[in-house]
C-alpha cells in the first residue's frame, strides 16, 4: 500500500511540476504590503464572499452532474 502511495504521489508531482506557474502570485503576493486591506475587509468581507461562491458553485456543479446522471439512467427528461 505504502508503494502505491508513492507511486501515485510521485506521477502527481510530475503533472504539477508540467504545469506553468501562477500568474496570479505576483498580484497576490503584493496584496500582503496594503496596511488598510484590513480596515477594507471589514466594510466588504471578500473572504467570506469567497467562501460564499465557492459552496455556491459547487452546489450547481454537483446539482449538474446529479441531473446529467438521472438522464443517462432515463430516470428524468
Amino acid at each position: 500500500m505504502e508503494i502505491m502511495k508513492s507511486i501515485i504521489d510521485a506521477l502527481l508531482d510530475f503533472v504539477l511540476k508540467l504545469l506553468p506557474l501562477s500568474p496570479f502570485d505576483e498580484i497576490i503576493s503584493s496584496l500582503e504590503d496594503m496596511p488598510f486591506l484590513g480596515y477594507l475587509n471589514w466594510f466588504i468581507p471578500i473572504g467570506t464572499f469567497i467562501k460564499i461562491g465557492a459552496i455556491w458553485l459547487a452546489s450547481i456543479t454537483l446539482f449538474y452532474m446529479y441531473s446529467i446522471i438521472l438522464r443517462w439512467v432515463k430516470a428524468i427528461e
